[in-house]
């Protein structure tokens, strides 16, 4: 089995997150090795609650145009509060290890956080609870994990553009 490595870009604006998953794609590499998360905002939530028996995505205030196109370009997307973090909104594949453990914690009464998450996906503690706490700073991941190749792959791409801090985790 290939081990999987991840590399994590933190960025500041949502442009700048925004046009690196648009590069990653224009290069090939695959939606389902990209994920995004960020932090949502309280009003969301009731937002969230009106819309979702009528969507299976909604979208919310000025976050709308952003989330919905990254939601367009990825695959899958949620909402959610994480107990003691707040709201989340993450699309690509890490959104089923942040909902699982989200359900999780719900059910079992647990107060798992979104660094718990991270570290449930595969990421190693201590980039989880950085990536944690640039997400609380209202800042964004983008995320890619694979293979090495895809990995180095990713990093050159988010590298070139010049934006945000681009780290590799093995």
């Amino acid at each position: 089995m290939t081990k999987k490595e991840w590399v994590v870009g933190i960025y500041d604006d949502k442009n700048d997150a925004k046009a690196a998953v648009t590069a990653l794609l224009k290069e090939g590499v695959a939606k389902r090795a990209i994920s995004v998360i960020g932090r949502g905002h309280e009003e969301m939530i009731e937002d969230f609650e009106l819309e979702k028996e009528n969507s299976d995505i909604a979208f919310w205030g000025t976050q709308g145009a952003f989330w919905g196109a990254i939601l367009g370009a990825l695959l899958g997307g949620v909402f959610f509060v994480v107990p003691g973090f707040g709201p989340i909104v993450a699309a690509g594949p890490i959104t089923a290890a942040l909902a699982g453990m989200v359900g999780g914690a719900m059910t079992g009464g647990a107060a798992l956080g979104l660094a718990d998450a991270l570290i449930e996906w595969g990421i190693g503690e201590a980039e989880a609870k950085r990536i944690e706490k640039e997400i609380s700073q209202n800042r964004l991941a983008v995320v890619v994990h694979g293979d090495k190749e895809i990995v180095e792959k990713a990093y050159a791409i988010l590298e070139s553009l010049g934006k945000g801090e681009v780290k590799i985790h093995r």
